[in-house]
């Protein structure tokens, strides 16, 4: 019985010993594959009634933009659009854009963006670019952010090349 309670003593003490040099090891794998995939909450693939609800629960200040399944937000100083597929009955989101009304210097809000969302930012002509969550672009020019699906964007312009 004595035996037992040392063993015991002793596994508790070398759990407690890994747990304390690798803290992650308590972390679900789940968990750490998890990349940030959105912008002020409003994420590409969202329903529209998830992102009204989302507008709801927040107290965000939105109206109707250019379609009635796209919303204009003003939200923390940024301007924010979100444009939802209109062909598809649950009106998911393909785009969020996010103008920022002071951004600072570029050099900081690109270590901060790739912090946030977890990526390494690759630079173009245009500006920055990350992959994050599930295959989503964004982009940064200095100015603005840019969520997209690039997926849904390419068939709703296939869509409309039919039309």
């Amino acid at each position: 019985m004595k035996v037992a309670i040392v063993v015991a003593g002793l596994i508790v003490i070398a759990v407690a010993a890994f747990v304390a040099i690798q803290p992650s090891f308590l972390k679900p794998a789940s968990l750490a594959l998890v990349k940030k995939s959105d912008i002020f909450g409003f994420s590409p693939g969202m329903t529209f009634e998830e992102t009204s609800k989302l507008v709801s629960q927040r107290r965000y200040l939105c109206r109707r933009g250019r379609s009635s399944h796209s919303l204009e937000c003003e939200i923390n100083g940024a301007k924010v659009s979100v444009d939802s597929d209109e062909s598809d009955a649950r009106h998911p989101i393909w785009r969020v854009n996010a103008t920022l009304s002071n951004p600072g210097s570029q050099e900081a809000a690109v270590k901060s963006i790739s912090d946030q969302y977890n990526a390494q930012a690759i630079k173009s002509r245009e500006g920055w670019t990350w992959i994050v969550g599930r295959g989503f672009k964004l982009s940064y020019d200095g100015l603005a952010l840019n969520l997209v699906d690039e997926a849904a964007e390419a068939r709703l312009r296939n869509d409309e090349a039919k039309r």
